[in-house]
């Protein structure tokens, strides 16, 4: 079989035929010229594939690393937290689930507020037509006034006949005059 490889091969490498392409090995079996590409060829590889094959064995330890240390400061942090964690996260679940339903019943609440704000702003839209009375009731507040003012008036009145009252009674007492004069 090897004959006729050869064979073939010094066939198609007519040196006589000019238009053929020249051969890189022009003697010589087929298999042997494949080993020596396949070398060359691996060898142009290894220059690319080794280096490659190095930064990422580094890598993956480098990653490594980074997760031993990321978990283990993790583990650190939650020490620090509360030594005894697992112990709370029944009752953290708990609260949190009392938390729900009171966030739950104010969200109720916040909804019947809203209601009634908007109840009371439709009866403010309605005070809008009592404007006329509005008018009358500022008229008797003028004349409430007026009544104030009369009756401070007449306090004032009062209080000078009450005044002229009291000098009347110190003057009209027998010995009042004799008693200014005396020096006990």
């Amino acid at each position: 079989m090897t004959e006729k490889i050869t064979n073939i091969d010094k066939q198609s490498g007519n040196p006589a035929d000019k238009d053929a392409p020249r051969e890189m090995f022009p003697e010589g079996d087929s298999m042997d010229r494949f080993v020596r590409v396949f070398e060359t060829s691996a060898r142009r590889w290894e220059l690319v594939i080794y280096p490659a094959m190095l930064a990422f064995v580094v890598l993956a330890a480098y990653g490594f690393f980074l997760i031993y240390s990321l978990s283990k400061d993790i583990s650190t942090l939650a020490r620090g937290m509360d030594p005894e964690m697992g112990k709370h996260l029944s009752h953290i679940s708990e609260s949190v689930i009392y938390l729900s339903e009171n966030v739950r019943t104010m969200t109720r609440r916040v909804y019947h507020m809203s209601e009634s704000v908007e109840d009371m702003a439709e009866r403010m839209i309605s005070l809008e037509y009592l404007e006329p009375m509005l008018v009358n009731m500022n008229g008797m507040n003028n004349s409430m006034e007026g009544m104030n003012q009369n009756m401070r008036t007449m306090n004032l009145t009062g209080d000078a006949i009450r005044y002229e009252m009291g000098n009347m009674s110190n003057s009209m007492r027998p010995m009042g005059r004799m008693n200014s004069f005396m020096p006990w």
